[in-house]
């Protein structure tokens, strides 16, 4: 779990900034009219480009394409009216389209860019395989070696029981 919040962490910082401040580049007057540029261009191309950086490094992974509409919700709430009226289909309509960008992005990520992560967990998996046909090999001489010793001692007692019938006899004379 640990391992996964650091993963998200760097992903979620940007995220959480682009989707704070751009806001506040366009709440002046002058801006304000394209606003709909970082609604429907700015925060989906950060959730496209974001998840497909993360799908390439670690691939597939849907949990991560729920960052962008998550933290797209106190954007949502401070500039963008909430779930109030008017405002709430149109803002859970942005809900969801972020949440296609970034499972788009983790595909784009995973397919285009993942060749080597899928190279590097090939020569991880051919490793531990090696070691574990080594580990294999090593338990099976180690067997061998301790039948060896107990046949070896079966003779010894064998020859012992020889001896001591040997004996018997000649005590019996």
């Amino acid at each position: 779990m640990k391992d996964t919040i650091k993963r998200y962490m760097p992903y979620a910082i940007i995220t959480f900034l682009i989707y704070i401040i751009i806001p506040l580049v366009f709440s002046n007057e002058a801006l304000a009219k394209f606003a709909g540029v970082e609604l429907y261009f700015i925060f989906p191309i950060t959730a496209i480009v974001g998840a497909a950086i993360y799908g390439a490094k670690y691939g597939l992974d849907f949990l991560f394409s729920l960052i962008a509409p998550i933290l797209f919700l106190p954007t949502m709430f401070l500039f963008c009216g909430g779930f109030a009226g008017q405002y709430a289909l149109h803002n859970i309509l942005l809900i969801v389209i972020y949440l296609v960008a970034s499972m788009f992005g983790l595909f784009i990520g995973d397919i285009a860019f993942g060749d080597e992560r899928r190279q590097r967990e090939k020569a991880e998996q051919k490793e531990a395989e090696e070691m574990m046909l080594e580990a294999k090999r090593r338990d099976e001489k180690f067997l061998r070696n301790q039948s060896q010793k107990i046949q070896k001692k079966s003779d010894i007692s064998a020859s012992e029981s020889e001896i001591d019938d040997i004996l018997n006899e000649f005590n019996k004379h």
